[in-house]
């Protein structure tokens, strides 16, 4: 529903501060070095709290996003995020 957060798991979002090497298991918090933009339903949601490692995760990423006001319900919403200027392929989440 609008204003809860979703959690979405994904790979490829570079690298990250602090540095986590290859094969290793993220510590803890850490966030990507360039920013995300995650749209829900075509709406930009203006809080992404977190954009990083999965904690305990290898080369597993964690992105946060609140669901904003004007996104329509509906059985298959779709979400994208961008980075860099590079769109991801679309999700979709159920939406009530």
């Amino acid at each position: 529903s609008v204003g809860n957060v979703i959690v979405i798991y994904c790979t490829g979002l570079g690298a990250t501060t602090p540095f986590v090497p290859t094969g290793q298991a993220a510590p803890g918090s850490t966030a990507v070095n360039v920013p995300v933009a995650v749209t829900i339903g075509g709406v930009t949601a203006t809080n992404v709290p977190y954009a990083g490692l999965a904690p305990g995760y290898v080369g597993l990423y964690q992105i946060n996003a609140t669901i904003p006001t004007g996104v329509t319900v509906g059985p298959a919403v779709p979400v994208v995020i961008t980075q860099n200027g590079i769109a991801s392929n679309t999700a979709t989440i159920a939406m009530h």
